[in-house]
């Protein structure tokens, strides 16, 4: 299968992070509209999943003082906020309601923003939901998710391999800690990865984001979810998927698109639907073939560093979800790697 630019895709099951607002790079925005950054301690929370019964709307608002738009879509708007008790920052993501599967994603998000708690995932601290709207107060992260690096940086992580330890580390600690969790985040993808970055630019950290389509996986909810170039071959022999051994090949994936800046299933086809059909009969066509090599129309390199790297992404795309490798073995196993290349 050859492998094609690196393009930004849609999820699959009705994922609210693209649409709800798009604010490009800088603080808090990736393109998805979602929070992402450094947390700021502690909350400010009024109610929780209470606040409609004891404020409305608009006492929830003054809460908090607008700073500015970080990005607008379809479905909302994201806003730069700050409590006007604490003077903390926060982000906003008010997000229309459409009555559809979408409701329930954002109230998923929610759910799990607001129950999980690792530094490696982006906290959800209050909500506040009427009729119309969900307003979501998620901390302030500032950097860019992993796909625009990526695009703006083309060869990157090729070429800093110490740096992509590092940061599929952070991927892996946030990953092993939803899996701990009985979590499936489903929706692994560059798109969800966000960098934090200091002034110079330099990543500093990573956090994980849109939970919107995560399940739990001891409900055995039968789901057929994700994003296409990123979703393995078994949601297309059982129709559905426990979720973590999913979230293994997405994560692999991933790793591909940061090391060679495209992806290795994809499809040409400027129309959607065409490139989506065609996308699905590759992946599921690897059910036959029981094998995925992802470099085998590459060359390979001759860098032992990155021979071992490739070697890691291809074991994440092992066609058999029993033999892929947990997130927390892939996690220990990293982890011995950067205490060997650390100063």
């Amino acid at each position: 299968m050859s492998c094609a630019a690196l393009d930004r895709t849609g999820s699959n099951g009705g994922s609210n992070g693209g649409s709800n607002g798009d604010s490009n790079g800088g603080s808090n925005g990736g393109s998805n509209g979602d929070s992402n950054g450094g947390s700021n301690g502690g909350s400010d929370s009024v109610s929780g999943s209470d606040s409609k019964s004891k404020i409305n709307v608009t006492e929830f608002l003054y809460l908090y003082i607008f700073l500015k738009l970080l990005g607008s879509g379809t479905f909302g708007t994201v806003n730069l906020v700050k409590n006007r008790k604490t003077e903390r920052e926060y982000v906003m993501k008010n997000v229309k309601k459409v009555f559809t599967q979408e409701d329930d994603n954002t109230r998923n998000e929610i759910n799990f923003g607001m129950q999980l708690d690792s530094e490696h995932l982006c906290k959800v601290h209050d909500y506040y939901e009427d009729d119309r709207k969900f307003y979501i107060l998620m901390e302030y992260l500032n950097g860019m998710d992993l796909f625009d690096f990526i695009q703006k940086n083309p060869g990157f992580f090729m070429n800093n391999p110490k740096i992509f330890w590092f940061v599929i580390g952070e991927i892996l600690q946030g990953l092993a800690y939803l899996h701990s969790q009985g979590i499936a985040h489903m929706d692994i993808k560059p798109e969800n990865v966000f960098l934090l970055l200091d002034s110079q630019e330099k990543i500093i950290g990573v956090k994980i984001i849109d939970l919107g389509l995560s399940i739990k996986v001891d409900e055995k909810k039968k789901c057929f979810q994700g994003t296409n170039t990123y979703m393995a071959p078994e949601f297309f022999h059982f129709c559905w998927s426990t979720g973590l051994p999913a979230d293994i090949w997405s994560f692999g994936i991933t790793a591909f698109a940061m090391l060679r800046a495209s992806l290795p299933i994809s499809s040409q086809n400027t129309n959607p639907k065409s490139a989506q059909s065609e996308i699905y009969k590759k992946i599921e066509s690897l059910l036959t073939k029981k094998s995925f090599d992802p470099f085998s129309d590459s060359k390979r390199s001759e860098d032992p560093e990155i021979l071992e790297i490739e070697g890691i992404i291809s074991s994440c795309l092992i066609v058999d979800p029993k033999k892929r490798p947990t997130a927390a073995f892939l996690l220990e196993y990293v982890s011995a790697k950067i205490s060997e290349i650390s100063p």
